[in-house]
């Protein structure tokens, strides 16, 4: 149950959304049946990824634009000890547990490599983090309520919100591909911005906007425009519909379909008979146990 009264199973987010398009029996376990991180298969690209936006949130937290490059590499190794640090505490429910034991001495040098190329290539001239009621706060974290037959939640956010060139909002997702061409032709340019846009509307309205820009900055392609979009805020509603109508079809899917790909753990694990009684039981799922 969420700190609101709002059962779990009516909670979503981005990634969420994400595994039920990839594969229904992998969303439900995930999602339903809570099984997220414990069966979560990290790689070293990952954990890099990892690396690299827990340092540019640790540099928006401590302002930290002027400082030396020499400095701003530390940041990696602060990202590291809270990534071990959030392992020791959480155990299996570390949203980084997947990716312990990618975390090898190789792996930091990797993203230290990587955050000292990204800053050379934009002169150490990073964009600024807009201070916002949820933004400033340690940890952000946003969630926006959708009115239904039971209200529905969406929660998470993106890797920080920037102040563009232009005065407007950058609601930012930063990421981080092994083979960048093949990443940038895989990404989610339809559900992603409206989803960041929708958590952070509120956040930005309180504090004057009216409208906002998601972006996409690649750690190894920094000065790359292409990936934006601009929203009016005040056409939030109409974003929150587009997502109702598409977290009540989830939630109205009881069919169970398997998507068999060889990288499915979920499809392939050994207790897959069992996750499907567990559902059936549970009345989440069409399944004669």
């Amino acid at each position: 149950m969420a700190w609101d009264n709002i059962p779990r199973i009516h909670c979503f987010s981005l990634g969420d959304l994400h595994e039920f398009d990839r594969c229904f029996f992998s969303f439900f376990v995930k999602h339903h049946l809570g099984k997220k991180y414990e069966v979560a298969e990290g790689n070293m690209s990952q954990a890099v990824g990892c690396l690299l936006d827990l340092a540019i949130k640790k540099l928006h937290q401590i302002r930290a634009y002027n400082q030396s490059p020499q400095y701003l590499q530390t940041l990696i190794k602060a990202a590291e000890r809270e990534m071990r640090e959030d392992i020791e505490k959480r155990g299996k429910n570390s949203f980084y547990g997947a990716q312990l034991e990618f975390l090898t001495p190789e792996v930091v040098s990797r993203a230290q490599e990587i955050f000292k190329k990204y800053m050379q290539q934009i002169a150490g001239k990073f964009k600024k983090l807009l201070l916002t009621e949820i933004s400033q706060k340690q940890k952000p974290f946003w969630q926006r309520v959708i009115s239904s037959t039971q209200d529905l939640k969406l929660w998470g956010g993106p890797d920080a919100i920037e102040i563009g060139e232009d005065g407007v909002p950058e609601v930012v997702d930063y990421k981080y591909f092994e083979d960048l061409e093949r990443g940038k032709g895989n990404l989610d340019m339809d559900l992603m911005p409206k989803v960041y846009i929708l958590l952070c509307a509120e956040d930005l309205k309180k504090s004057g906007f009216s409208k906002a820009r998601f972006k996409i900055r690649f750690w190894e392609d920094p000065l790359n425009e292409d990936f934006y979009e601009e929203f009016d805020l005040t056409n939030a509603p109409n974003l929150e519909n587009y997502l109702k109508d598409k977290i009540e079809r989830i939630l109205r899917t009881t069919e169970v379909s398997f998507c068999e790909r060889d990288y499915c753990r979920v499809c392939k694990h050994p207790q897959k008979a069992e996750w499907l009684k567990q559902l059936a039981a549970l009345g989440l799922v069409e399944h004669k146990v």
